[in-house]
């Protein structure tokens, strides 16, 4: 019975890990991605108007 238990967790935890892991990968692409959104929106009217200029 204990090894069982033993073997239950150590597969448990080595599972988290990897899904720690899986999910600060994700959320590191999603934040790089809102972050480059953001000077998107700030940045989009000089560039419209930059545009406008040399047409």
């Amino acid at each position: 019975m204990t090894v069982k238990l033993r073997l239950t967790v150590a597969a448990l935890l080595l599972f988290l890990v990897v899904m720690v892991d899986f999910t600060s990968r994700i959320m590191s692409v999603l934040a790089d991605g809102v972050l480059v959104c953001g000077i998107m929106v700030l940045l989009w009217p000089v560039i419209k108007r930059n545009s406008l200029h040399n047409a």
